[in-house]
């Protein structure tokens, strides 16, 4: 079974379509509630860590396309399409730190403050709604 390359970045949006509405959902607006309230936590952490995951997915199958130079970090997936006429330049200076945190969430980093986690992913919403939208208009 020979699966097109288009097909597969079309499945990847469509995850992140599905998922960035989950994480806008699950993640509270205090950070009072995120603090206490482990199951919406856990919920927001899973989905931030799909809609990144997703994105760099995307990143590495336009990387491809395009015969750019393949990262070594998921973080150069984003450093590697600027100037590509793909994404402003600016979203992907912005959106490219998600990976720091998606990091510290996968891996339980133990130096990340809960607060700080919480407010990158509500800065990182608008940035993850921006690309989708990109993403969306120029490839399906």
């Amino acid at each position: 079974m020979n699966i097109n390359i288009m097909d597969i970045l079309k499945a990847k949006i469509k995850l992140i379509s599905q998922n960035l509405p989950k994480l806008i959902n699950s993640l509270p607006a205090s950070f009072e509630e995120f603090q206490k309230d482990d199951l919406s936590r856990g919920a927001s952490e899973r989905y931030f860590q799909l809609v990144v995951d997703s994105i760099i997915d995307c990143n590495q199958i336009l990387i491809e396309m395009n015969n750019l130079e393949i990262g070594e970090t998921y973080f150069e997936t984003f450093n590697n399409l600027i100037g590509k006429s793909i994404f402003p330049e600016d979203l992907l200076k912005k959106i490219s730190f998600c990976v720091g945190t998606r990091n510290a969430i996968v891996h339980r980093y133990e130096n990340i403050q809960l607060k700080r986690e919480f407010e990158d992913m509500h800065k990182d919403i608008p940035l993850f709604t921006e690309y989708l939208k990109i993403i969306s208009d120029k490839y399906l």
